[in-house]
């Protein structure tokens, strides 16, 4: 998952270098934090948040197969 994260996520950021994911597991649940330029977040989050809208289903469907549960975090 993080890998995936990684990736799609410095795709989309105009300085990939400065594209910070971190990790932790809350109550059964995998939490990752996207900590980005204030400048490329516009990106990452796309019109009316459909980019991070379909990063977010990929990754629940993604953990679904594996049984498990996700969510993204994009702190204001």
């Amino acid at each position: 998952m993080e890998e995936f994260l990684n990736f799609v996520l410095r795709r989309l950021a105009g300085h990939p270098d400065e594209v910070f994911l971190t990790h932790a597991a809350v109550e059964g649940k995998d939490v990752y934090t996207v900590r980005a330029r204030q400048t490329d977040l516009p990106r990452i989050i796309g019109k009316r948040g459909q980019t991070i809208h379909a990063i977010r289903s990929l990754l629940e469907a993604g953990a679904a197969k594996h049984g498990g549960k996700v969510q993204l975090v994009v702190p204001d």
